[in-house]
């Protein structure tokens, strides 16, 4: 193991143990961390060379300037500590996205103590920072970007804070790990469709060509949970007649089956992705799919609840944590 990598994990050991990950952070001394900027070094070596004057020249006036401005570095320390001290951060939940997409993180910033917080930036890791501010009557919601790389539940790490407020003479900054809600899913690959369709079970490549969905419109009825949002009629909706649905004589469409044994022999992950794929595809297509992995098998159907469901457990399948981080 070369060197780095044993201290990053030495790190991160120490981080977990003085700033545990949390749904809800606030900052305190334990989790906030100062030193000088290169302004701050340079001001620290003026007063060192003021002094150095002072005394050999015996100038009280030199005597009064250093030390006012030693008190002006001071309560700038003092005052870049408060800017982040107090401020409760709290995670949201993440809509679903794909590996490789770019996620938005909800983040709320407030005031523990009832104080303004200023020109704090936050961001992640290789990612765009975004400044704001939070205070008594202010507490802004952040849409922090973070780029996805596996699936799963979403797990970003730490998040960096930083602020140099108010004279940029001392750097303050925490590492923090909120707990978000929102899982990732498998990236989609589209390849033509290799699956077992009907009562039958017969492996076969393409399409069913014998059975076709959503082509004969039957009439409006009531809006059931779950029923795509292709098929409401929004035209009614807008008329003030309530949500409706449309009816259609052969609306269970093509059914199918999506197996995780025709993808035989390819690595698990490429699975995975085809899998996602044709889900979106089928669901796309209007056909009724089910969805075969090992231990896990989903009955046919065609709503977005299904299309969710099947995406979810190829987001999980195989993971030791079993979703945890998943609402």
């Amino acid at each position: 193991m070369k060197l780095p990598q044993r201290w990053q994990q030495r790190w991160a050991r120490w981080l977990d143990k003085r700033i545990p990950p949390a749904a809800e952070i606030t900052l305190g001394h334990r989790s906030i961390f100062i030193l000088p900027t290169r302004t701050g070094l340079l001001f620290i070596l003026l007063l060192l060379l003021l002094l150095v004057t002072a005394i050999n020249y015996q100038n009280s006036l030199i005597y009064a300037l250093a030390f006012w401005l030693f008190s002006v570095g001071l309560a700038s320390m003092l005052f870049t500590f408060r800017n982040i001290a107090g401020l409760t951060l709290s995670a949201g939940h993440m809509n679903p996205v794909f590996a490789g997409e770019t996620a938005e993180l909800p983040l709320r910033l407030s005031s523990a103590h009832g104080r303004w917080h200023e020109a704090v930036e936050i961001a992640w890791p290789d990612n765009p920072p975004v400044i704001a501010d939070a205070g008594p009557s202010q507490s802004p919601l952040l849409a922090l970007s973070y780029r996805t790389r596996r699936r799963g539940p979403v797990k970003p790490g730490r998040l960096r804070i930083d602020s140099c407020f108010p004279l940029g003479l001392f750097h303050v900054w925490s590492w923090v790990r909120p707990e978000y809600q929102g899982l990732v899913y498998p990236a989609p690959e589209s390849v033509p469709f290799v699956f077992a369709a009907g009562e039958a079970g017969d492996q076969i490549a393409g399409a069913p060509a014998s059975q076709s969905g959503q082509q004969d419109f039957h009439g409006l009825r009531g809006y059931q949970p779950g029923d795509s949002m292709r098929i409401i009629a929004w035209k009614q909706v807008a008329q003030g007649r309530g949500l409706v649905s449309k009816d259609f004589d052969h609306d269970e469409g093509a059914t199918c089956w999506l197996d995780w044994e025709v993808l035989a022999p390819l690595p698990a992950e490429t699975r995975l992705s085809r899998l996602t794929g044709w889900v979106l595809e089928a669901e796309q297509r209007h056909w009724r799919y089910g969805l075969r992995l090992p231990g896990v098998e989903i009955a046919p159907d065609n709503t977005e609840v299904h299309r969710d469901r099947c995406l979810t457990a190829l987001a999980l399948y195989g993971l030791d944590d079993g979703g945890r981080g998943h609402a």
